[in-house]
């Protein structure tokens, strides 16, 4: 059950009112994050999840850097119900290069703001070692500056948020995590790490029914349900070059580190798959298991 203290009883008698208005829709802003742990004691045991954004220099993990991380600690039962968590902690850091003004643009942060700044990688490491699952919006992005600053967790279990939840089966209208939080009634301050990452775990506490199903699911839960489901990568490795908008339109990404096209599928998938390269004169596809330890690679 999401907490909705921080909201005003007569603004939300107003607000109830006017949500009988088809002309109109309500949003609420997130509240402010706070902890929440059983007793507000220690971590309760159950999986750890690891909520995390990064704001960077740029879009390359080879060559930008980290100017500000935040990561959230979340402990689920077997259910993958909530039973406790704490609040988001952020770091800000000193590129020590240039800033791209667009960057300030998106992120409110400039050179005065991160002069001086260090992220602490030891506390940083700490939390994300401690956690059997990493969550991100855009976990691609997200894992690509972790792992390579932290070269030691490569390897651990990663979820998207954006791409392994189907919002479109669940009646969603796009992927961006402020339309999706929008969609459910919610509004926050983007773009900056902590609120995002709060933003995040405060939508993945909503909970649905979805088509077909006989009780309601946090985002959460079904979103680990999907990360621990093993996949297949079906790699179009010897694809000719005259291929490349066939492949690209069945929905095939390009591979710049190995040089060809590939798709990830589910295993009743994957047969058809290699039957529709057959049928399009490509030459046989070569298939590879991936779970949570190597998605989002």
């Amino acid at each position: 059950m999401l907490n909705t203290d921080h909201l005003s009883p007569d603004t939300e008698a107003l607000a109830a009112e006017l949500e009988q208005q088809e002309e109109y829709r309500v949003l609420r802003r997130v509240p402010k994050p706070f902890t929440s742990l059983p007793g507000m004691g220690p971590a309760p045991d159950g999986k750890c999840i690891a909520i995390l954004d990064t704001e960077t220099t740029g879009l390359d993990s080879e060559n930008d850097v980290i100017i500000e991380l935040a990561i959230q600690l979340v402990f689920v039962d077997d259910d993958g119900e909530v039973i406790g968590h704490a609040m988001p902690h952020s770091w800000l850091e000193d590129p020590e290069r240039e800033l791209d003004p667009r960057i300030t643009m998106v992120t409110g942060l400039g050179a005065q703001h991160l002069q001086g700044h260090k992220i602490d990688d030891g506390f940083a490491r700490g939390l994300l070692d401690r956690a059997d699952l990493i969550v991100a919006h855009n976990a691609s992005f997200d894992a690509g500056f972790i792992e390579r600053r932290y070269s030691e967790l490569a390897g651990k279990a990663w979820a998207c948020s954006c791409s392994e939840i189907d919002w479109l089966k669940l009646g969603f209208e796009g992927r961006s995590q402020s339309a999706l939080l929008a969609q459910v009634g919610w509004f926050s301050d983007a773009h900056r790490a902590a609120a995002d990452v709060w933003a995040l775990h405060w939508l993945l506490q909503h909970r649905q029914r979805g088509p077909g199903e006989s009780k309601s699911r946090t985002y959460l839960a079904r979103l680990i349900g999907a990360s621990e489901q093993p996949t297949v990568m079906v790699q179009a490795e010897c694809a000719p070059f005259s291929k490349k908008d066939l492949l690209r339109a069945r929905g095939y990404r390009w591979n710049a580190h190995k040089k060809f096209w590939q798709i990830e599928l589910p295993l009743e998938r994957v047969e058809h798959e290699q039957a529709w390269g057959y049928r399009h004169s490509l030459p046989a596809m070569t298939t590879r298991e991936i779970t949570a330890h190597e998605r989002h690679r």
